[in-house]
């Protein structure tokens, strides 16, 4: 008899037979203090690399539309921007077409309106403007406030596009497609507290570095030296800027809630605040990064409108052909700007509402009810309506005990 397995086995029995109960296999042997090697993977697969966080890790993230259901990345945002708009092209595309158009024909009557103020200045005597300086200066403040009016025509209507864009967004993140028919009747009776939110967000943007200039311009200046009132508006200028880039990022999610929370223009801008709290930087790197991305298309696709525009009336001999040229430059301006907008637009408004979803996930564990609606919907259980699952009071607000963002 021998300890080892016999040399011709009876019939049915492998030629190899395991080791005996507490000995080691072959090639298992390893030196004093040193673990023996892992055992191969089953069926000669290679083995699971080491997982520190258990032994069966992680299941990965629900993604039955544009985004994972899960705490977004910055690259997922932009992934998902971009499906929102190759999934819905008509709903999204032609929601921009439209309020884009609009917006910017307004801006542009607006122009128009007020370009003619920069002729009667070409038209002035040059005795009479050495004589009385001053008389250039309500032209051209005509001008400039056409300028910025258009400025803030074109804002509130970025304002009222991003929250209409926002439904189709929010339907997108379950994979479901809607038309423009449907995007708007989800959105039709949000478009006048959108209208406000914009209003009150151009006013306290603006306002809040334009009124200390006037102040220091018309009270201050006359009564110091030009040096002095040169540095208090350099300063006042620059403080207006941060607190303008502080209440716009604060203030971003705004639009997202009054559509998908279906509440007023006072109560999104405090529920902006609460979410952005805590996130500041991380929402504004985000949104700068957007709006340069933005900034950029819109400047590709409207470049050769712009250059055409340049070479416009630059051969005049007269004033007429001068205001003509002028008048052809900004219109064909516009036709750029409405270009770059329907193709820039969605993307900017989807990614602002992947952000608010993002914040929503972070701050109040809302991944874990759009897990939930998920699941029900394999399941094939009834989908909870839009005007539902996105109001905070669905599901629990609270962070679940031992939950934490990804």
């Amino acid at each position: 008899m021998t300890d080892g397995p016999p040399e011709n086995p009876p019939p049915g029995w492998a030629p190899q037979q395991p080791p005996a109960y507490g000995q080691p296999g072959p090639g298992s042997w390893a030196a004093p203090g040193q673990q023996p090697p892992p055992p191969p993977g089953y069926g000669g697969y290679p083995a699971m690399p080491h997982n520190p966080y258990g032994p069966y890790g992680a299941p990965p993230a629900l993604k039955p539309g544009i985004i994972p259901l899960r705490p977004l990345t910055m690259g997922d945002m932009f992934n998902g921007a971009i499906a929102s708009v190759r999934a819905n092209p008509k709903a999204t595309l032609g929601l921009a077409a439209i309020v884009v158009t609009v917006s910017q024909l307004a801006a542009f009557g607006i122009q128009l309106a007020t370009a003619g103020s920069m002729f009667d200045v070409l038209n002035m005597d040059e005795a009479a403007l050495a004589d009385n300086p001053e008389q250039i200066l309500g032209p051209i403040a005509t001008f400039l406030g056409g300028t910025i009016l258009g400025a803030i025509v074109s804002v509130i209507a970025m304002v009222v596009l991003t929250g209409m864009l926002t439904s189709v967004v929010g339907r997108s993140v379950f994979g479901e497609s809607i038309g423009i028919g449907e995007a708007w009747r989800q959105t039709a009776g949000r478009v006048l507290p959108l209208l406000g939110l914009g209003l009150v967000q151009t006013v306290m943007v603006f306002g809040i570095f334009l009124v200390p200039l006037l102040f220091v311009g018309v009270l201050v200046a006359p009564l110091v030296d030009v040096g002095v009132a040169v540095l208090l508006v350099f300063l006042f200028l620059v403080l207006g800027v941060i607190a303008a880039v502080f209440l716009y990022t604060k203030m971003a999610l705004a639009g997202a809630a009054v559509v998908l929370e279906r509440i007023g223009v006072a109560a999104a801008i405090g529920r902006s605040f609460r979410l952005v709290r805590g996130d500041f930087w991380r929402v504004f790197g985000i949104l700068l990064l957007t709006s340069i991305i933005v900034g950029l298309v819109s400047a590709a696709v409207g470049a050769p409108f712009q250059i055409a525009g340049m070479f416009t009336g630059g051969d005049a001999q007269s004033l007429v052909e001068v205001s003509d040229g002028l008048y052809t430059s900004m219109a064909l301006s516009t036709i750029g700007a409405i270009i770059g907008g329907v193709i820039a637009s969605p993307f900017s408004a989807a990614v602002n509402a992947l952000l608010y979803a993002d914040r929503r996930m972070r701050a109040e564990a809302f991944d874990l009810v759009l897990q939930t609606e998920a699941l029900e919907r394999q399941r094939g259980g009834m989908p909870t309506g839009p005007q539902d699952l996105w109001h905070p009071s669905y599901g629990s607000g609270q962070r679940p005990p031992g939950y934490w963002p990804q």
